[in-house]
């Protein structure tokens, strides 16, 4: 689907190159989703801003699930889907890997509106390290002089943003833990992206759908304003698209070097903030300097590996 799309305006690319190109707009889009939260409709009336998030939580799996079957249908690959469903032995595979990625789903939506931004941006930024040390003992793949210095460069800013912090939350270790489980297990077998992501949504869509109940009664969904099922709509829209593509780069690049690249995605979430006009004090300064300055080396890296 948008795989197929991105193949053919990429055409002269190396598989490489449409990795980190998959990888850079997948990190721009994720940016954009716990700013996109905090503009939630107030339908349904939850008492607590935790209910909020999980019943946003489900709608972002309720409504990418119907984005990706109406997808598939429409680019013609839902027999391949449907291919994958009746191999019933597979299903606790499917299960497995959708256990595997609903921290992720629900935390990048509820912790923002718990006040929790930084300790999701710190499991962020812990999670390519995590990576690149799943790459290098897991699969044996080495990294550059350059590659290993940004690496240790931003071990030191994440260290550093440790000490400094107030304490660590268990958020940070689902982040950084939980999605290398996740890829490790994609990794072992072999399948599209687009049907895989299908696959996790329509095996929580059960669950999303029981949370959503339990919230709010199906007869009050009827009251909601059109207004707001179109947000939900988008929500499902702006957390599939980069999903999408973070998994396609998470097959076209080395882990460790798509361990490296996702540090672009909270750095992004801070440029964003300083936008919106939102100022870090000067203790917290060398963190983000220290996650730049190892993107700076990764990109001059691949510039001289181009030429």
């Amino acid at each position: 689907m948008i795989f197929a799309k991105l193949n053919r305006k990429t055409a002269h690319f190396s598989s490489h190159q449409k990795g980190l190109l998959a990888s850079i707009i997948a990190s721009c889009l994720f940016a954009l989703l716990p700013l996109y939260v905090q503009f939630q409709p107030n339908f349904p009336d939850t008492s607590t801003a935790s209910e909020a998030g999980h019943w946003l939580t489900a709608q972002r799996i309720l409504w990418s699930s119907v984005i990706m079957l109406l997808g598939l249908v429409i680019v013609g690959r839902i027999s391949k889907l449907w291919e994958q469903l009746k191999q019933w032995r597979l299903w606790p595979r499917f299960l497995l890997s959708a256990c595997l990625i609903a921290p992720q789903f629900w935390l990048f939506v509820w912790a923002p509106l718990q006040g929790e931004i930084l300790s999701v941006a710190l499991g962020y930024f812990a999670l390519p390290l995590t990576l690149v040390t799943v790459g290098y003992f897991v699969y044996g793949e080495q990294l550059s002089r350059a590659q290993l210095l940004a690496c240790i460069i931003a071990t030191c800013g994440v260290v550093y943003a440790y000490v400094i912090a107030d304490g660590i939350s268990w958020i940070v270790f689902v982040v950084a833990l939980g999605y290398p489980l996740y890829f490790m297990n994609r990794r072992c077998y072999s399948m599209a992206s687009d049907l895989v992501f299908t696959l996790d949504n329509i095996f929580l869509l059960p669950l999303a759908l029981l949370a959503m109940v339990y919230f709010q009664p199906f007869d009050d969904w009827l009251q909601i304003e059109a207004l707001s099922w179109a947000y939900y709509l988008g929500l499902g829209i702006i957390g599939t698209l980069p999903m999408l593509l973070f998994l396609y780069a998470s097959q076209m690049l080395p882990l460790s070097l798509f361990g490296l690249l996702t540090y672009l995605e909270p750095t992004l979430v801070f440029c964003l903030g300083l936008l919106l006009g939102e100022r870090i004090d000067l203790i917290q300064w060398p963190i983000y300097g220290a996650i730049m300055l190892a993107l700076v080396l990764i990109a001059i890296d691949r510039d001289k590996r181009r030429s």
